[in-house]
């Protein structure tokens, strides 16, 4: 009995003794093959396919600089309870600091309960909003309210014409008259004293989305610009008001040629303090009947500074 248990002794110690590498489990991790993978199966591996194909892990690193475009500038209307009217030749209109889908139904209720002007067709997909029509000096009459998108977001611009038929169409009256002025002031009052304004139209969210006023980069020479949906007597109106609010010095303006004279202060050199100033000119372009481009022109090209002169432009422009 004692001999058995001496034996079991020794077994158990023996096997605590032999490493795992030893077991006869583990053989095959001290098999040694000389010989290629290609010997083995007998094939070139260089035409089989690798379905389990493993990625690499380097990294390439490109050698080509890339640019990033500046970021479109989007300016608000300053004072989102501004009501202004505006009168240009033969234009007149009405600013109202809030977006077109806000103004619409304000219009639509002025309409609705004004004594002397009953609303009538409505077209929201393009803003406008027509009067029933109605007999002036012995002709067909009516007015046509057009709402647009303004120059600045969240805001509005409402244009009020007066049509008259003639033979089997309508005809806007060129000449500003008393009926449209007197229609103008109206609405101007009845927008005054429609205080806070919290509802929006949903027939009328495609308004806001129009925009009027466009920068982009020229490809050519770089050069920042304003493209502008309106034609050119607005065009240099709002141009001109735009660099009065900006503080620019304005020092002479050709209409004619569609120029403006600026007067620029600028380091002359990077060691010397003293300024210079240089004449800067703000272009403005008729490409088509209401479309206009502004620009910048300088003798000394900086596209620096043409691009800041196009900022504060464009933040002022109404």
């Amino acid at each position: 009995m004692k001999f058995l248990l001496f034996s079991l002794l020794i077994f158990l110690l023996s096997s605590c003794a032999t490493g795992p590498k030893d077991s006869r489990s583990n053989k095959y991790l001290k098999e040694k093959n000389n010989k290629t993978l290609e010997e083995i199966i007998d094939d070139d591996i260089n035409d089989s396919i690798d379905f389990y194909p493993i990625p690499s892990t380097a990294v390439n690193e490109s050698s080509q600089a890339y640019d990033l475009p500046m970021p479109n500038q989007f300016f608000s209307a300053e004072n989102k309870n501004e009501i202004r009217l505006h009168s240009l030749g033969e234009i007149r209109w009405i600013y109202v600091g809030l977006e077109p889908s806000k103004v619409w139904p304000i219009l639509k209720e002025y309409l609705e309960n004004d004594n002397f002007v009953e609303l009538g067709a409505i077209d929201p997909n393009k803003g406008i909003m027509e009067s029933k029509t109605f007999d002036h000096l012995g002709k067909l009459s009516k007015f046509e309210y057009k709402l647009e998108r303004g120059l600045q977001r969240e805001s509005s611009e409402l244009f009020i014409s007066h049509l008259v038929k003639e033979k089997d169409n309508w005809v806007k009256i060129k000449l500003e008259t008393e009926l449209v002025e007197s229609n103008s002031k109206k609405l101007l009052d009845y927008f005054g004293n429609s205080g806070p304004i919290s509802g929006t139209s949903l027939i009328a969210l495609n308004l806001n989305n129009e925009d009027k006023a466009i920068v982009f980069e020229d490809e050519e020479g770089g050069d920042t610009k304003i493209k502008v949906m309106i034609g050119f007597p607005r065009a240099w109106a709002a141009v001109e008001r735009s660099i009065k609010i900006a503080g620019l010095e304005l020092i002479d303006k050709n209409r004619d040629e569609g120029r403006f004279y600026l007067s620029f202060k600028r380091d002359s050199s990077f060691f010397s303090r003293n300024e210079s100033d240089q004449v800067i000119q703000v272009r403005i372009n008729k490409i088509e009947e209401n479309i206009s481009i502004i620009s910048v022109f300088m003798e000394n090209k900086d596209l620096e500074i043409s691009r800041e002169i196009i900022s504060q432009i464009n933040q002022a422009l109404t």
